[in-house]
């Protein structure tokens, strides 16, 4: 454990000292930024079903898409290439824990990222807002929303994580990142969007379908509505995506 604690601080400072994070994090502020601006220009226009927080979540998949990978691109990637791994793997410390350790100095940067977006909505609200309506901030979509993002990166960020142990390229895994969550993401939608009603050796898919419906899960999450189906598959998702990293990395000694 003590060990853990020690990779993980590295980690932590690491991450916080690097110009690739804070890029990263001008690059994710000024996409949400500029989300969160349009949707707020469509709901002055006219009157739409949805609040700006929720248009701006919406679009959740595009900071997942361009921003995700670049966090996690370079956790095992730059040390196959700097040659820095084989010397990390020699310390008391297991490669369950520098696996664990990196997996979370990613997730937290991932949450920061995404706690940095909530000063939007307060100075939004108190500039444009009144004392009694609070449709522009929407805290409680808000918190729902950001729930099932810190959820569900369990499973993303570990998906980065694997790719950066598969190859020495930073650009590589960032692509492979990329193509994975986009299958991921698709996914559930492409499921639901078979005609599994009237094809009936489709009926299989129906379950699958469920449980992938990752823009399902967000508004479950936004709305209140808690399932332990996509508990289950982000929690379980994670381990198993740490546990062939862990032997990827044990390959590699």
């Amino acid at each position: 454990m003590r060990h853990f604690k020690t990779l993980l601080f590295h980690e932590l400072k690491l991450a916080f000292h690097s110009w690739n994070t804070w890029a990263t994090a001008g690059l994710f502020l000024t996409l949400m930024g500029t989300i969160y601006w349009f949707a707020l220009l469509e709901c002055s226009r006219s009157p739409q079903p949805w609040t700006p927080v929720e248009g701006t979540f919406k679009l959740f998949w595009l900071p997942l898409l361009c921003i995700l990978p670049l966090l996690t691109m370079r956790s095992f990637s730059e040390e196959r290439r700097a040659g820095t791994l084989s010397s990390l793997l020699t310390t008391p410390a297991s490669i369950a824990a520098i696996v664990w350790a990196k997996f979370l100095a990613a997730w937290i940067t991932w949450v920061t990222l995404w706690l940095g977006f909530i000063p939007f909505t307060l100075l939004v609200n108190l500039r444009l807002g009144s004392v009694n309506e609070q449709r522009l901030s929407d805290p409680s979509v808000l918190i729902g929303a950001l729930s099932f993002i810190f959820m569900s990166g369990l499973l993303h960020v570990a998906i980065g994580i694997l790719c950066s142990c598969l190859t020495r390229s930073s650009a590589l895994a960032a692509l492979l990142t990329f193509i994975t969550l986009l299958g991921l993401t698709a996914a559930g939608g492409a499921l639901e969007s078979l005609p599994i009603e009237s094809w009936t050796w489709l009926g299989w898919l129906r379950e699958p379908a469920a449980h992938l419906r990752t823009f399902g899960h967000l508004q479950d999450f936004a709305a209140g509505v808690i399932d332990s189906r996509p508990l289950v598959l982000y929690i379980t998702g994670n381990l198993l995506c740490l546990g062939l990293a862990v032997l990827a990395v044990e390959g590699q000694e």
